[in-house]
């Protein structure tokens, strides 16, 4: 018998037994997203437990509500220690995260981050998006699209978030160096409800004069499509924002959405397990950039950048 088919029989014996996969698991390894509920997490997750079974070792993947909760991350990676997993794959959601992760280091217990780096932090690396860059990326094709001139908007996720601010920053850069001009610069939260909410308050007195807008997440960019949607504007902004969904794909394929830039989030679990578990017999770099791709309607079915946008429906094995 395959040594995957014997795990699997393990672990639903385990499940009709009602004991922990965990416990009878030759390994562990904790994976703890930044929040829940996204297609991008779920992505991770995927590439997390693809890794898990070719390693034969079992993923203890737990993810807070929501990004802002900080102490709910703390508290699953507590759990993580009371499971003796082995090493821990972590999106830090706080910069005070670095004093966990030296708490772990103390117990032998390695963590790589991932999606995004908080600094301060003794980890074993960091494999993310070079998140400036794409911002720039994303600047870049919203002053190709406007031609060098116009007004656009800026609506941010939350301040302290290490991966979007710098896409933000990135995005700003790029496009007031080019000459276009930045009239609404403002904050949307975290979660697509209330991004939608805050998005539509915000454009409602000024969507008349503007000529794109800039998203820098998932949850941001579902929020303001909405907001669009209701405002009967969409496809007539040039919208531009992160990441891959069902709806979002949809909106791309419409027009409704012009551009979205994708990462690879699928990619960051599954080298987030495989360098935590290889630790000991290589040197693992101190950081992986893992490349994105401008998607839009034009380029879209392109088999590169399919994948990429359909990689949350990845099979898990």
């Amino acid at each position: 018998m395959k040594r995957s088919g014997l795990f699997k029989i393990v672990f639903i014996l385990a499940g009709l037994l009602g004991i922990s996969t965990i416990a009878i698991a030759k390994d562990c390894i904790g994976v703890i997203p930044a929040g829940s509920g996204h297609a991008f997490w779920n992505a991770v997750e995927a590439g997390a437990q693809q890794a898990g079974k070719e390693l034969g070792i079992a993923i203890y993947y737990r993810g807070p509500n929501d990004e802002s909760n900080t102490e709910g991350q703390r508290l699953i990676i507590n759990r993580v220690v009371e499971q003796g997993c082995k090493g821990l794959v972590l999106a830090p959601n706080v910069p005070e995260r670095a004093e966990d992760v030296a708490a772990l280091k103390a117990k032998g217990i390695p963590t790589v981050y991932i999606d995004r780096d908080t600094g301060g932090a003794d980890v074993l690396s960091v494999i993310a998006t070079n998140n400036y860059e794409a911002g720039k990326l994303a600047g870049r094709e919203m002053v190709k699209r406007l031609q060098g001139k116009g007004t656009v908007a800026l609506l941010r996720l939350r301040k302290g978030v290490a991966s979007t601010e710098a896409r933000e920053q990135g995005f700003l850069e790029e496009v007031t160096q080019a000459g276009l001009r930045i009239v609404l610069d403002d904050y949307l939260g975290t979660q697509v409800g209330e991004a939608r909410l805050t998005a539509a308050q915000l454009l409602q007195d000024r969507i008349e004069t503007l000529d794109g807008v800039f998203t820098p997440n998932e949850s941001t960019t579902l929020g303001t499509l909405r907001a669009l949607q209701k405002l009967k504007k969409a496809g007539q902004v040039t919208h531009i924002g992160f990441d891959s969904s069902e709806l979002l794909i949809k909106a791309l394929a419409s027009g409704q959405v012009f551009g979205l830039v994708v990462q690879q989030p699928f990619e960051m679990g599954y080298q987030g397990v495989y360098t935590v578990h290889h630790k000991s017999v290589q040197d693992p770099s101190d950081h992986l950039d893992i490349e994105v791709v401008f998607a839009k309607k034009t380029n879209m079915t392109d088999p590169k950048i399919h994948q990429l946008l359909h990689m949350d429906d990845s099979p898990a094995d």
